[in-house]
């Protein structure tokens, strides 16, 4: 005899509890939600726009000082350029043994250097004391050679480094000026000595060494895409064909 109650469908039981045992197995593995979007493109978002300055020469090695010669085109200082009348009148040669000679104007003297790797002293210099026209200049290029701290050499000048004093610039050939350009609208001033056929900028902590080119008017020096342009008191620096700095006027 059947004791089950009424309306009882053992059959059904089996298939309706797969079910809804499936239901809820899916309900709890779903996928998570889909993550950010992708760039348009999958293109990475954008880097910063690069700066409108030439691109630098690399850093140079320590310089190698022993048995060469420089000039003295001016000494770089928080008020500003100071530049002699005539660099040829100051000179310095380093020579073997630690011994170092100077000119200074129309006197001649002598003192010790020591270099090692980049860092540079030099003794106090000490030789004649003619009355020289540009007196001034001697005793200022003669105290500040005993100032020296280190040395950098790049593009062709020599920089020594005064500490917190400024620094020297100097040149293997006397007939290199070294000249100082304010520029407008808070842009870094420009450092430009001038040779023969070429010319080193420095600006913005970084020199360029630039090769004269032909000009109507006035000078013009190039480097990559850099172009250097000079005429009177004036100078003006495009890099890419973009105006970078100018036009700036050169320091009294």
């Amino acid at each position: 005899m059947d004791r089950r109650p009424p309306h009882s469908h053992p059959r059904a039981r089996g298939p309706v509890a797969i079910a809804i045992a499936a239901a809820v197995a899916i309900a709890g593995c779903a996928m998570p939600g889909p993550g950010p979007m992708p760039a348009p493109g999958g293109m990475p978002p954008s880097q910063p726009v690069p700066d409108s300055a030439p691109a630098p020469a690399p850093a140079p090695p320590p310089p190698k000082l022993a048995g060469s010669s420089w000039y003295w085109l001016g000494t770089l200082t928080a008020a500003g350029l100071v530049a002699p009348a005539d660099p040829g009148a100051f000179n310095i040669e380093f020579l073997d043994g630690g011994q170092l000679a100077a000119q200074l104007d129309c006197n001649s003297g002598g003192a010790s250097w020591n270099q090692s790797g980049s860092a540079l002293t030099i003794g106090p210099v000490r030789g004649t004391r003619k009355a020289c026209p540009r007196a001034s200049e001697a005793d200022r290029f003669g105290r500040q050679l005993a100032m020296v701290r280190a040395a950098k050499l790049g593009s062709g000048l020599l920089e020594l480094s005064l500490g917190d004093a400024g620094s020297m610039v100097m040149a293997r050939d006397p007939d290199w000026r070294l000249r100082s350009f304010d520029c407008p609208n808070g842009v870094a001033p420009l450092l430009v000595a001038f040779g023969r056929d070429q010319a080193v900028l420095r600006w913005r902590g970084e020199a360029w060494q630039m090769k004269q080119q032909p000009t109507a008017s006035g000078l013009r020096y190039g480097a990559g895409n850099a172009i250097l342009f000079s005429k009177g008191n004036e100078a003006s620096l495009l890099n890419e064909g973009r105006q970078v700095a100018g036009p700036c006027v050169a320091r009294r």
